[in-house]
């Protein structure tokens, strides 16, 4: 039995392709038509530097690190006065440094994508890095051990976090922050999971389901359920 020639399976994904540029092309002039701005992709450039020498480098850091630290004064100070009146579970003879610095620490853990807590007291005790924190935020004097900042998560009220997340957010909102995201008077939210199960067939009703292709028997392309499951995770 002869096998389906390949030929005509790769010329149909030729004239697939070609559909959709055309398709997309026509999209675009019908928002240019209608005076609509091109929305920027998220897709990182795959052109060279646009810095020619090292003092445009340094001062584009130096910007950056500059609009940083508008957010970080903006924001901080009313976070951690909310984290500053959760109960602090520890002995009070034997804190050093008070929760609202040690709820900083973590989110500095968080903004500096640490793995791990032995990363983060390796990379965030550098003489280096101590120093740059301390020009960005002078007020802080040293920073904790990461198994200290572990104690205190442990055993604190994590609700109480999440309340004061929220009433950060509702400040936000109040102050017009997000404004300009508004749908129809409403805020879209997105929520991002993570993909953990894949099977092609249903074993629960709760699972989410697609379409994807698959290749027949007589060489033509078609299509199939798939079932899936997606978990959220901190």
């Amino acid at each position: 039995m002869s096998k389906p020639s390949r030929r005509w399976q790769r010329e149909q994904l030729k004239q697939q392709k070609r559909a959709r540029r055309e398709a997309a092309l026509k999209l675009q002039q019908c928002r240019a038509a209608e005076g609509l701005a091109r929305r920027p992709t998220a897709a990182i450039s795959n052109g060279m530097s646009e810095y020619k020498t090292v003092e445009e480098e340094k001062a584009a850091r130096q910007q950056a690190a500059e609009e940083q630290i508008k957010v970080y004064r903006s924001v901080l100070p009313t976070l951690l006065k909310r984290l500053a009146k959760i109960k602090d579970p520890r002995n009070p003879k034997g804190i050093k440094h008070k929760s609202a610095v040690l709820m900083f620490y973590g989110i500095l853990v968080f903004v500096f994508q640490m793995s791990s807590r032995r990363e983060a007291n390796r990379q965030m005790s550098m003489p280096m890095f101590q120093q740059n924190l301390r020009l960005m935020l002078p007020e802080l004097e040293s920073l904790p051990h990461q198994d200290t900042l572990n104690r205190l998560l442990s055993g604190i009220e994590v609700e109480q976090i999440e309340e004061a997340l929220i009433g950060l957010i509702q400040r936000f909102i109040r102050s017009k922050k997000f404004y300009r995201y508004l749908v129809s008077n409403r805020y879209p939210i997105a929520v991002d999971g993570t993909q953990k199960l894949v099977r092609d067939y249903c074993w629960a009703k709760q699972c989410l389901d697609r379409q994807v292709q698959r290749r027949e028997k007589d060489g033509t392309l078609g299509t199939r359920p798939q079932y899936y499951v997606y978990l959220l995770e901190a």
